[in-house]
């Protein structure tokens, strides 16, 4: 799991399956479109047995931080402002995250290959691919 240490911008024009899996998960059709645009940038870090991620949207106001054990569901405030439930775990060779909001419920796998991050989300029998670079 130490190689998710680092910062990490994601690369919106490789993102697939974000209209289907908004859907899935209800999220307003209302401002997807700027949504999908959006450069995230999160940086992850971790202090004995746990992790924290310090998450932003690369131009838009202050980043938020968010701290978790393996194993251990926690509650936080998503960079939207949506209350979220989250669970993470790691399996050996890729995090394993269970997501819950109003809006849904999905999950995720996060792998790293060299300096490619890739999460795949899922929900309702939908998919979407999401691709970082670390930066």
């Amino acid at each position: 799991m130490d190689l998710y240490q680092g910062r990490w911008e994601l690369l919106p024009d490789e993102t697939t399956g974000f209209e289907e899996f908004s859907d899935a998960i209800g999220c307003p059709k209302q401002g997807r479109e700027t949504f999908k645009k959006l450069i995230y940038v999160v940086e992850y870090t971790k202090g004995g047995d746990s992790w924290t991620a310090k998450a932003e949207v690369k131009g838009f106001g202050e980043p938020k931080e968010y701290s978790w054990t393996p194993g251990v569901e926690f509650e936080y405030e998503g960079l939207d402002g949506m209350k979220m439930k989250s669970t993470i775990t790691w399996d050996g060779s890729a995090c394993q995250e269970k997501h819950a909001s109003d809006a849904g419920e999905w999950a995720s796998v996060r792998t790293v290959e060299g300096d490619l991050m890739t999460v795949t989300s899922e929900s309702k029998g939908a998919s979407m691919v999401q691709k970082f670079k670390r930066a």
